[in-house]
């Protein structure tokens, strides 16, 4: 399943780890015992895809089978959480096409103060670090802002976006003093959204066609 949602068709992995949990909360045995095995089990692996996405992508981007899940969930059950914390990322792994019209609506819109190269992307959003050279600078807090919003609320990126950009300073606010901070986002989001803006239906065009390539069937 994680091949098939995440590496395939692109989903990002909360989207994935949400509807693994979900489509198992319930099964058909009738007594106590296997009721609370089940939940047991499901919270444990719950817990492995919450924490620790770097194991699933360790045994799951081959494949996995049950000696493998076993090993996946020996590794976990035993190490020290605190060696290895999650790292947080935006979730999402856009392939070759889906960054070349991510790039071409950055620099239509425009997102940032100068131009943009595919490879400024793949670092914003594949890497979550800022790209080498000069760093990318908000060209208006509230299109940059309202953009992210939509690529999350269509699965794109990961909800969790406006902590993410601003813990690892990916952006600089439009005035290029300082790294954006998640009040400055969400602050610039409400302002958007307040006002009837032209730039709208722009922003809306780039993000279906960016949708139509991320989730498009390879």
């Amino acid at each position: 399943m994680f091949r098939t949602a995440v590496i395939e068709h692109g989903f990002t992995y909360d989207r994935f780890r949400e509807d693994f949990i979900n489509s198992r909360t319930f099964h058909d045995a009738a007594d106590a015992d296997s009721r609370n095995d089940h939940k047991v089990n499901l919270g444990r692996i719950g817990s492995l895809l919450l924490i620790r996405d770097d194991l699933v992508r360790k045994y799951c981007e081959t494949s996995m089978g049950k000696d493998d899940f076993l090993y996946c969930m020996k590794e976990f059950m035993l190490e020290n959480p605190r060696i290895k914390p999650r790292l947080p990322n935006l979730e999402c792994y856009l392939s070759e096409d889906t960054l070349q019209v991510l790039t071409e609506a950055a620099n239509d819109i425009p997102l940032f103060k100068r131009e943009v190269s595919q490879s400024d992307m793949n670092f914003l959003f594949n890497k979550c670090k800022q790209p080498f050279g000069e760093p990318l600078v908000a060209n208006s807090n509230e299109v940059l802002s309202y953009f992210l919003s939509r690529l999350n609320y269509h699965g794109i990126i990961s909800n969790k976006y406006q902590t993410i950009i601003a813990d690892n300073k990916l952006v600089m606010r439009s005035t290029g003093t300082r790294a954006l901070t998640q009040t400055d986002i969400s602050s610039a989001l409400r302002n958007f959204e307040s006002s009837d803006n032209p730039i709208t239906s722009r922003v809306e065009r780039w993000v279906v066609l960016i949708k139509s390539s991320t989730f498009s069937p390879s």
